[in-house]
C-alpha cells in the first residue's frame, strides 16, 4: 500500500488516509488524525473525490485540537469532490447552503444545485430508506 501511495495512486492514498483515520491495518501506531487529514488531501488531488469529501467530514466537525472545525474549508472541499463529478460531493455542498454552514445560508441555490446537479433516482432512492 505504501508504494503505491510512494507512486501518488489515488485508490491507495484514500484507502491508507482510510486506515489511518480508522486504527486499522497496521497504521494505529505512528500516525495522527492529522496525517489522515492530509492523505484525503492528497487523494483528492491525486482524483479521488471521496478524499476530498472525506477530508470536508473531518474539518466539518473538527477532531479536538488534532483538527479544529472549519467548516469553510469542509466546503471547498465537498465542492471539490462535486466538481470531479461526485453525487455525494453535490448532496454535502447542497447541505452547507440549507444549513449555512461554511457558506451564507442560500434555500435557492440549494434547490438550484439540487435540480440541476444531482440524480434524480438518487434524490429519490435517498428519501425513501
Amino acid at each position: 500500500l505504501d508504494l503505491a501511495c510512494d507512486l501518488n495512486d489515488s485508490d491507495a492514498l484514500y484507502l491508507r488516509s482510510y486506515c489511518i483515520y480508522h486504527k486499522e491495518d497496521g497504521y494505529d501506531i505512528q500516525y495522527s488524525l492529522k496525517d489522515a487529514l492530509l492523505g484525503f488531501i492528497d487523494a483528492g488531488k491525486a482524483g479521488n473525490s471521496n478524499g476530498y469529501i472525506s477530508a470536508g467530514a473531518m474539518l466539518h466537525r473538527g477532531h479536538g485540537s488534532d483538527i479544529p472545525q472549519n467548516q469553510r474549508k469542509a466546503f471547498e472541499y465537498y465542492q471539490e469532490a462535486a466538481e470531479m463529478g461526485s453525487q455525494d460531493g453535490w448532496k454535502n455542498v447542497v447541505a452547507c447552503y440549507a444549513l449555512g454552514q461554511g457558506v451564507p445560508k442560500c434555500d435557492q441555490t440549494a434547490k438550484y444545485i439540487i435540480e440541476t446537479m444531482l440524480d434524480k433516482d438518487d434524490i429519490v432512492n435517498n428519501d425513501s430508506e
